[in-house]
């Protein structure tokens, strides 16, 4: 981020007397991580800010400090004394203008974000494709802009940090992370904390259906890699819950690119949700698998981390036992 942008930012934030912070609509660490973030880095030098997320919070990330403050009534965007928004880990914008239709006036709109594929849609963006989290690109911004760093703040963006490499492990994690994150461990940031809540703990369920993913394993010619399937019966049978399957995804296809050999480069995992589509989770270790998941099925996301989702569609196993996507 150069310091133009971040001069830029910063005066748009100290010109601001109200605040709307707003999450992705796909709800994870990261996006959870660097907007409570920022509103506890904004808050501890007296500016008055709100947070709206568009989607019910995962009780795992109840440890978040003061993550009751995030509300879901729209009342909160109809303010008319809000005058600046600002959305983190939102990588393509599409639900934006719905939520800001809402609101009582147009105001600017700043985005932070690290996906490659974004397309650039705030009025003032810092959009970092090589940063290996949001939490990282908005904690360097916050260092950059010379405001105090609180240990709830610092909690929260390690939080965005860690869920986003899974601790260090997929291939985004970069040497600016691992800085980033001791960091933020001497500002307060409790590690074993946010490991505790997002990595252990698993249940029974959640354990059996990594056995069925990883019993599944097969050829996926359409990504040119090894795939697995979580489907709805599998879900029912197990009684597992939504964040179970919400999360099983990325730790499992995160599991397999560093467990499997150098001959599979990548990894794509199927599964099916309760609004009758089928959503991936592609990672890779040298190719694009971004620009593959966005020309296959309109997704995004890193380049070897991505994700897709097909409305109106379920997985159907073929006769050599692959699976493959069909419409319904």
């Amino acid at each position: 981020m150069n310091a133009l942008l971040i001069q830029n930012i910063a005066a748009q934030i100290a010109q601001a007397e109200h605040i709307l912070l707003l999450t992705d609509e796909r709800i994870d660490g990261d996006t959870l991580g660097s907007t409570m973030g920022l509103f506890h880095t904004l808050t501890s030098f007296g500016k008055r800010v709100d947070v709206f997320s568009p989607k019910p919070l995962p009780k795992t990330f109840a440890y978040l400090p003061m993550i009751d403050v995030i509300r879901r009534d729209f009342d909160i965007l109809a303010q008319p004394s809000i005058d600046l928004a600002i959305v983190c880990d939102c990588s393509d914008g599409a639900y934006l203008p719905s939520i800001l239709a809402k609101m009582a006036r147009k105001v600017p709109l700043i985005s932070f974000d690290h996906h490659l594929t974004n397309p650039n849609y705030g009025t003032t963006n810092a959009v970092e494709p090589t940063a290996a989290s949001t939490a990282d690109v908005v904690w360097r911004f916050v260092k950059a802009a010379g405001y105090p760093v609180v240990p709830n703040a610092a909690q929260c963006f390690l939080t965005g940090i860690i869920t986003d490499t899974q601790v260090f492990f997929s291939a985004n994690t970069t040497n600016a992370a691992i800085e980033a994150a001791a960091e933020l461990v001497k500002y307060g940031a409790k590690l074993q904390e946010i490991i505790r809540a997002n990595y252990v703990n698993k249940s029974t369920n959640f354990l059996r259906i990594w056995g069925i993913a990883l019993e599944r394993l097969f050829i996926d010619s359409s990504f040119g890699g090894i795939a697995t399937v979580v489907t709805r019966k599998d879900i029912t049978d197990l009684g597992a819950t939504p964040e179970e399957i919400e999360s099983i995804a990325g730790v499992v296809s995160e599991f397999l690119n560093a467990v499997l050999d150098e001959t599979h480069d990548i990894i794509v995992v199927y599964r099916e949700t309760e609004d009758g589509a089928v959503k991936g989770s592609a990672r890779a270790r040298t190719k694009n698998v971004a620009e593959i998941a966005e020309r296959l099925y309109g997704g995004g996301g890193h380049k070897f981390a991505a994700g897709f989702k097909v409305p109106n569609a379920q997985m159907e196993q073929t006769t050599d036992k692959t699976w493959k996507i069909r419409k319904t």
